[in-house]
């Protein structure tokens, strides 16, 4: 059972995320971008008004967030994820993506997979309660996995993310099954979809000491700074109402996407950040530009962040660390490798969201080098000293003790 269901729980997961990426980024946004002019900019228009109706009418629920409930659920055994929930969220992820939205369908990956998990669980006979979460666990570690595109990371998703200062090792065989398994499942049907590939191994010298240094400062900076306006603008959302927020929203994200797409010629604003950093990856960029977009991208996330869209940001914070390397290296002639831009990526999504280990083995196999690893590790934590107590999301706890006094 240790390793049969977990794989079981991850392949299941990686088939139904990796025809959910195919249908809503391979085929909806395609066509979108395809679309003549400034055409492609008018569905944000829409996205998170009918985004609401989905929620409105499908989900039938709002609170708590898409995101938030794994985590939640998670610190409370007597809790489950709600079944008839599941359609009316995924659809919803899927209308703002599809819509333009700056978002992914991370949060909806992974409660599938915790969904897949508890429900399977449940019916399986003589197992405990603990065994039961497993399973639940497993499955939202599958969903970042294939989603994500990252077995590493999806591993360590499932028993990081629900606290700020802590991991549930416990249970790091079962989530890494899964994992492993809901990427060679999506790798297999539809191909893996990364961010950033390493070209070559970068000089080590002084200078790129530095420039990782300054990586790591930037990225922590900006992710405190990201998950601030989060609170903020979810605050301001909730004042403002769930019409005029997602009407005022969208009309900032079709803005923002005109806006995007003036600048770099691509359509940066939209989806988790693929077609951004496929922006990056095309050539040499003038610093400005560069600090320009990523700064568009970013607001297009917080955009949808106020508007309640339906998607996730795990890629979009990713995305703009991917941004702050590409600024560094680009500031201090440092293009000999796109090392840089992945360190940002690991570091920016590391300390948003609170998951140093992911962080760092994201590095760790993006490069399968000891020694960038181990700079991997130093960045990663220096970013995270910076963030301090913030995170992306509220529904932490600090320690796994916090957690069981609050059960």
């Amino acid at each position: 059972m240790l390793l049969v269901v977990p794989a079981l729980v991850g392949t299941v997961t990686g088939a139904c995320v990796a025809g959910a990426s195919w249908l809503v980024e391979g085929r909806a946004l395609k066509e979108l971008a395809l679309l003549p002019g400034a055409l492609p900019a008018v569905p944000s228009l829409v996205a998170l008004l009918a985004t609401l109706l989905v929620v409105r009418f499908v989900t039938r629920v709002d609170r708590p967030a898409t995101a938030e409930v794994y985590i939640d659920v998670f610190h409370h055994p007597a809790k489950r994820i709600a079944l008839r929930e599941l359609p009316g969220r995924v659809l919803a992820a899927a209308v703002t993506v599809s819509g333009g939205g700056s978002q992914g369908l991370e949060s909806p990956s992974a409660l599938l997979g915790a969904v897949l998990g508890q429900e399977l669980g449940e019916r399986l006979p003589r197992l405990d309660e603990h065994e039961r979460r497993t399973w639940m666990i497993a499955g939202a570690s599958a969903g970042i996995a294939a989603v994500f595109s990252s077995p590493a990371v999806g591993t360590m998703y499932g028993i990081e993310v629900p606290y700020r200062r802590d991991a549930d090792l416990t249970r790091l065989v079962p989530a890494a099954v899964a994992a492993g398994a809901a990427y060679l499942t999506r790798a297999a049907l539809v191909g893996p979809s990364h961010l950033v590939v390493l070209s070559r191994m970068p000089q080590l010298d002084a200078g790129f000491a530095l420039a990782c240094a300054l990586v790591a400062l930037g990225c922590g900076a900006g992710a405190w700074s990201f998950a601030y306006l989060t609170d903020l603008l979810r605050g301001l959302g909730r004042k403002a109402g769930p019409i005029p927020r997602a009407l005022l929203g969208g009309i900032v994200l079709a803005g923002l996407a005109w806006a995007g797409h003036a600048l770099a010629g691509s359509w940066i604003t939209f989806g988790p950040g693929y077609v951004a950093a496929g922006w990056l990856a095309s050539g040499e960029h003038a610093v400005g530009l560069l600090v320009a977009t990523m700064l568009i991208r970013t607001a297009g996330t917080l955009a949808c962040v106020f508007g309640a869209g339906g998607g996730g940001v795990f890629t979009s914070l990713a995305v703009t660390g991917v941004f702050v390397g590409e600024i560094v290296s680009a500031a201090m002639g440092r293009g000999d490798s796109n090392f840089l831009p992945l360190l940002g990526g690991a570091c920016f999504l590391a300390a948003g969201y609170r998951i140093p280990l992911a962080g760092i083995l994201m590095v760790a196999e993006a490069t399968g080098s000891l020694t960038l690893t181990v700079i991997g590790l130093c960045s990663v934590g220096l970013a995270q000293v910076l963030m301090g107590d913030e995170s992306v999301s509220d529904a932490k706890r600090d320690t796994r003790a916090d957690a069981e006094a609050l059960a």
